[in-house]
């Protein structure tokens, strides 16, 4: 595994030696906002959240309970008020916004509800971009990209963009897109919520089947039971708890 610049003594958590390797974990984490009136409204409150190699969790809650912010914590697109949250070792608080960036390229896939496919990319050139800032050649993320595409049965659009794509292929493309660096850990934030059923179903079968072939953990903030009762665990947040159901 490549590492990032070194740590200071600090910032290193030494590993769990107990069971499957950890991918990432929480630790006493919490986020608060201001409310805009001079209070502060606490959204989560001392999570605590194991994630291990190849596990599936999902984390499911009403809206507003914080389960978003938990997953955009967790993949360092923001920062929890106090704890940490723990991946390669690294408190990824306490790096730098470069050192964050490649550690979310080498380690974490995002999936979101709504695909954030480029407009005016292929669906080939999307799936092929994290690979390309990661620093794999052009010609081989191209190719890495076609392989995934055909893996999900879209070997004909290949060099359509997201306007030509259903909902469910460019779903699909989202879901190979985040697995091309054969990440740790996959984080999907409603990745079946803008979805039919049928579509949902056969989206939901892409993503267990990634994680049974490439051995990837994945932690799914959903409303969609069918597919929370397909993950190992599950997890809901209460009053800004996490607590096992």
């Amino acid at each position: 595994m490549v590492l990032i610049e070194r740590f200071t003594e600090s910032q290193i958590i030494l590993p769990n030696n107990h069971g499957d390797p950890i991918v990432m974990e929480t630790l006493d984490l919490c986020k608060s906002f201001n409310d805009g009136n001079g209070s502060l409204l606490h959204v989560l409150s001392d999570v605590n959240l194991t994630v291990r190699a190849g596990e599936k969790i999902a984390i499911v809650g009403a809206s507003g309970s914080g389960k978003s912010t938990l997953l955009h914590c967790m993949g360092g697109l923001d920062m929890p008020t106090s704890g940490q949250v723990i991946i390669e070792e690294a408190d990824i608080s306490r790096i730098n916004e470069a050192q964050r960036c490649r550690l979310r390229n080498r380690n974490l896939g995002f999936i979101y509800q709504f695909h954030h496919l480029l407009p005016e990319f292929t669906a080939q050139e999307n799936v092929a971009m994290p690979a390309l800032i990661r620093g794999v050649s052009p010609r081989q993320a191209m190719l890495q990209a076609r392989l995934l595409l055909e893996k999900v049965g879209m070997t004909r659009r290949l060099h359509h963009k997201p306007a030509e794509l259903s909902g469910g292929e460019r779903q699909r493309a989202a879901i190979v897109r985040a697995i091309i660096n054969e990440p740790r850990c996959i984080l999907a934030d409603e990745p079946t919520g803008n979805l039919d059923r049928a579509t949902a179903e056969q989206a939901i079968q892409v993503l267990l089947r990634l994680n049974n072939e490439y051995g990837t953990s994945l932690v799914v903030v959903t409303h969609d039971m069918a597919l929370a009762e397909k993950m190992d665990k599950i997890y809901t947040i209460d009053n800004g708890r996490l607590l096992p159901i």
